[in-house]
């Protein structure tokens, strides 16, 4: 009796679970039948007799502090904001002296300091159940509830960035090394975004960076703490972007970021100090990029800090071009063969700059490749198979039920 009783209730759950998880199956099953084709080629290197210098008219005097991706407490802290409450989020980072912080729900634009001039509409979508193929929207007009959350081809992870972009400002994929949610070989063949978030204590992408700058994608890098816990002082001001602009409004920032007048940093990474002695820090010794200059084929830069400790020249395929060490003013003559060189910078003790590329194109503005286009032929062929063989399943459904209604009519 008791184990009858049991059975039923634990087909009555499952009945339950199926009729609720049901359309969700449905919904996604769709989107991965419908998922256009791509045609995709490899880019190639920047060439041609113009350099390109995001930082020639920067303004010194104007450089901003931004973090654009933080997790507040949402869905009962299903989505690991635990911690993390609006108000928590707004003290800590006003602490830290930045300028502009974003809040980036998962699949949410959290409203909250909307009212504020600095404001900047953005969250983070992607569910990711196995990879996490996320991508952060900056200047989100509203959230697109499409994506592949089981697994993603190359043909789906283009797909997502262009509908994406289409109501965003910036879709930027997010943490690309963790959990491998884009390979860099992906890199070699996605176009359409401006963005990549380099800096992200869960997996930095700088290996995906010059993947994508040596096949010519003029690609720009943020750095962002990805908070979950800000009262942590492990988990806040370790990865920022430092933007050069006049005021905080939405439009100029964009631009700068369009533009590649930006840059990463990677600062002090020391754990398990005390939240006050990093706010200091901060303060103190937080040094800014003063001259990133082009004089004819020679990039000369300099720092407010003490000393440049160490400068590597990085171009094609990730290669070192140049290092240098201990000096007031780094500087590299790019020659003809060199593509994009951007520069890593040690500014004091375990304080990194990750400036953006300087690359060649054959027009003094630069020109975008690109090279995914949806491929018709092969996206019709696909939608022809999949209808004959849900036709076929269809078909064959129906001749098990006329089989079994024929052998109950026969029984005497």
């Amino acid at each position: 009796m008791y184990r009858r009783i049991k059975n039923k209730l634990l087909r009555g759950i499952l009945i339950a679970l199926t009729c609720l998880l049901a359309p969700f199956i449905a919904y996604w099953l769709l989107l991965y039948l419908i998922a256009p084709r791509y045609q995709f080629k490899v880019g190639q290197p920047f060439h041609g007799e113009y350099l390109y210098n995001p930082y020639q008219n920067m303004d010194p005097n104007q450089w901003k502090q931004y973090n654009f991706h933080c997790h507040s407490r949402k869905y009962f802290g299903l989505t690991n904001g635990r911690m993390s409450k609006e108000t928590d989020i707004d003290s800590i980072y006003h602490a830290f002296g930045y300028d502009h912080y974003g809040i980036s729900d998962y699949m949410r634009i959290n409203t909250y300091g909307s009212n504020r001039p600095d404001y900047i509409p953005a969250y983070e979508h992607g569910y990711g159940f196995f990879k996490k193929t996320h991508q952060l929207c900056i200047g989100a007009e509203k959230v697109i509830w499409m994506d592949f959350p089981f697994v993603q081809s190359l043909d789906m992870k283009q797909h997502t960035l262009n509908v994406l972009h289409q109501h965003t400002h910036f879709a930027v994929p997010a943490h690309a090394s963790f959990t491998n949610g884009y390979k860099v070989s992906d890199m070699r063949y996605l176009s359409g975004y401006r963005l990549l978030e380099v800096g992200n204590p869960y997996g930095c992408a700088f290996e995906h960076w010059d993947a994508a700058l040596s096949t010519g994608h003029r690609v720009y890098g943020i750095g962002d703490d990805d908070t979950h816990n800000v009262l942590s002082p492990n988990e806040v001001g370790k990865f920022f972007t430092i933007i050069n602009t006049s005021d905080l409004k939405a439009e100029h920032v964009y631009d700068a970021l369009d533009r590649g007048c930006a840059y990463t940093v990677e600062f002090h990474p020391h754990y398990n100090e005390p939240m006050e002695d990093k706010v200091e820090k901060m303060h103190t010794e937080l040094y800014h990029l003063t001259r990133c200059e082009l004089i004819g084929d020679s990039l000369v830069i300099e720092t407010d800090a003490p000393s440049i400790q160490t400068a590597d020249f990085i171009g094609q395929d990730g290669k070192v071009l140049k290092h240098q060490d201990r000096s007031q003013q780094a500087y590299y003559v790019i020659q003809p063969e060199d593509s994009y060189v951007r520069v890593k910078l040690r500014v004091h003790n375990m304080t990194y700059f990750y400036l953006n590329p300087i690359t060649r194109h054959v027009t003094p503005t630069p020109m975008d490749q690109e090279t995914a286009v949806i491929n018709t032929a092969q996206t019709i062929l696909y939608y022809f198979i999949y209808i004959l063989v849900i036709i076929a399943c269809i078909w064959r459904v129906v001749k098990q039920i006329k089989a079994k209604r024929e052998c109950r009519h026969e029984k005497p």
